[in-house]
């Protein structure tokens, strides 16, 4: 109902349910960003014990250590989703629980490379790792590095799909530049990233991969988690040299720990 005697208090009443109505569709906004990042990270998971019980399954014979091994994996990836699930119930952007901020860089990258083993298997794809001897643990929980490295590789096994002989290749030093960061690259020997779209990789909800294989998160979502523990994350202009020729080489800067 209009004021016909009082048109400034009119025209405030149209700005403040504009500005309300404004305030809902950010509200909105933000948490259909949130729920796509959650289902983006419950996909991770889920994968991953998909692939440990495939590998189960094509075995004819299973030693009661390896089936072991494979159900910690198990057990470990369902309490993540354990954990994804109630932030979801909060409706909240989640905050990692574990607070020891110290990993060990090829403690991670085994546990990473045993959940992916099934799709390195799959893609008949060689993984390739080179960690110095001298890298500290870096300041990141245990639980995001991972996160990190799978989306990392994930995409990496993405990219060599069809390629004759796929490899993967990751390796980690200290930067001699600056003692006080670690760089972990993994590459690809995969076609390489259109310079038309290397602009929007680290964009929200930008994919490459089309809508049924891929959700446009996992980069973003890697690259926040680098920031926020101090680090970065890049898609190399020059891929550098390697053992095997590489088209595509992301960096992850990060930290390293000054604890003895």
């Amino acid at each position: 109902m209009t004021n016909k005697d009082d048109p400034a208090a009119d025209s405030t009443a149209a700005v403040d349910r504009l500005r309300d109505l404004l305030a809902a569709a950010g509200r909105l906004a933000e948490f259909g960003r949130f729920a796509a990042q959650q289902i983006h990270e419950l996909r991770q998971p889920l994968f991953a014990i998909k692939g440990l019980a495939q590998l189960l399954l094509e075995k004819d014979r299973v030693e009661l250590d390896e089936v072991l091994d494979f159900a910690r994996h198990i057990v470990e990836q369902s309490e993540r989703l354990t954990a994804l699930v109630s932030n979801l119930r909060l409706l909240s952007v989640p905050a990692t629980q574990d607070t020891h901020r110290r990993s060990e860089i090829g403690a991670v990258l085994v546990r990473v490379t045993s959940l992916l083993e099934f799709r390195l298997r799959k893609a008949n794809a060689t993984l390739r790792t080179q960690i110095a001897p001298d890298v500290p643990p870096l300041v990141i929980t245990p639980h995001a590095l991972e996160q990190i490295l799978i989306n990392l590789l994930a995409n990496a096994l993405d990219a060599i799909a069809g390629v004759a002989h796929p490899v993967v290749q990751v390796r980690a030093r200290v930067l001699a530049e600056n003692p006080r960061f670690a760089v972990v690259e993994v590459a690809d020997n995969g076609s390489g990233v259109a310079k038309t779209v290397r602009h929007r990789l680290f964009e929200s909800f930008f994919t490459t991969k089309g809508e049924e294989q891929g959700t446009g998160l996992g980069l973003a979502v890697s690259r926040e988690i680098a920031r926020t523990s101090g680090g970065d994350l890049e898609l190399l202009d020059d891929p550098g040299t390697w053992s095997e020729p590489a088209g595509t080489v992301f960096r992850l800067t990060l930290p390293v720990s000054q604890e003895l």
